[in-house]
């Protein structure tokens, strides 16, 4: 028995001031802001409104993967203020870092949560996540991803605590992104959706998400990207939200699994990661005849051919058909990734041992 309960309001209109208030924001606000997004958009008008009535504390530092110095920042600057909402604009690390920092206040050192060496805590700061790129889908999923540059380990805070508790779609932020990171984020929206279909932890919902997910991003992710077409890009956001609650409900595979050690050894995002090692993954996955991976053809009517030549053909078109070469690894630096690797590998049905991680990664060069 599978049990939902998909809790948080989301609107599709663009943000202003009228939209952001329906939240009720409290007294005390904590806005973090991706940088690029900051400069591309003029906010100060919905802020000045807002700080008619209330204590804004405005952040635009947080780096790619949400690295802990980037929260500690907020926290040591923030202790005692009693933040009562965090507004997060911006792509899957402003959002993850936001909800890191909603438990972060609670007497629990989120540190402490990353390593296992205390629970999640019960309670947490509102969080109104605001997504600027469509592909993570951190805006709904239960799961927040930072970094401990420190000891060069990247994971996760994971707990139905931490879903935002309101979402806002704005396709015209999506759209300003630059072309080539609309293509690589939608891809990771494509990963999320294949992964958590193939999962061992998947159900019928997910995987009935999973395929409009997918039909959205071969029929839309190019002119999202080429033509700036703002209906297009709707779709592919409204997609990545989705693949947000399949990542609560399912699980993605070894592709996540391995990212997390080649991101921080290549300095390469964790998108571009994903697009390298789907050669190898997918590949894999042909060659086992997967029942998993033909029942997603045979729900999306292709054969298994049939689906590699349109991810290929994606790929080509978005010009992002990356090899882990192209991020830097060699054949050499295989076996010490490999034994890197961890997490919940046997999620995906087709991990047998370490062999299968070394596969993947070959097959990816």
């Amino acid at each position: 028995m599978t049990h939902y309960s998909i809790k948080p309001k989301l609107v599709v209109a663009p943000i202003s001031f009228e939209v952001l208030t329906e939240f009720n924001l409290g007294s005390r606000v904590l806005i973090l802001i991706s940088k690029t997004v900051l400069d591309t958009f003029n906010f100060s008008s919905i802020f000045d409104e807002l700080k008619k009535e209330r204590t804004l504390y405005i952040y635009n530092h947080i780096s790619p993967d949400a690295p802990f110095e980037d929260l500690d920042k907020v926290i040591n600057d923030l202790t005692g203020k009693r933040i009562e909402s965090i507004i997060a604009i911006g792509g899957g690390s402003v959002i993850d870092a936001a909800k890191a920092l909603s438990i972060a206040f609670q007497g629990v050192s989120y540190k402490d949560v990353f390593y296992k060496r205390a629970e999640m805590p019960k309670n947490k700061i509102k969080v109104i996540a605001i997504p600027t790129t469509a592909g993570t889908g951190a805006e709904l999923s239960f799961g927040a991803i930072i970094y401990d540059k420190e000891n060069s380990i990247k994971g996760g805070l994971r707990g139905d605590i931490i879903q935002p508790n309101g979402v806002i779609i704005d396709a015209n932020l999506h759209n300003a992104c630059p072309s080539k990171l609309k293509a690589e984020v939608g891809f990771d929206c494509l990963t999320h959706a294949i992964e958590t279909y193939i999962s061992k932890k998947s159900n019928p919902l997910v995987k009935n998400q999973s395929i409009g997910c997918i039909r959205n991003i071969f029929s839309y992710l190019i002119p999202a990207c080429k033509e700036n077409n703002l209906y297009a890009m709707e779709k592919i956001a409204l997609s990545s939200a989705l693949m947000g609650i399949n990542l609560a409900y399912s699980s993605t595979c070894l592709p996540h699994r391995i990212q997390y050690v080649i991101g921080p050894l290549t300095g390469t995002s964790h998108a571009q990661g994903l697009i390298a090692l789907y050669k190898g993954w997918l590949s894999h996955l042909k060659d086992l005849s997967l029942i998993e991976f033909k029942r997603l053809a045979d729900d999306l009517d292709l054969s298994i051919i049939g689906f590699l030549d349109k991810v290929q053909l994606l790929k080509e078109s978005l010009d992002i058909d990356y090899s882990i070469s192209d991020l830097g690894i060699n054949e050499n630096q295989i076996i010490d990734i490999s034994n890197q690797v961890s997490g919940n590998l046997e999620a995906d049905p087709s991990y047998t041992g370490i062999e299968t991680i070394k596969k993947i990664l070959f097959n990816s060069l």
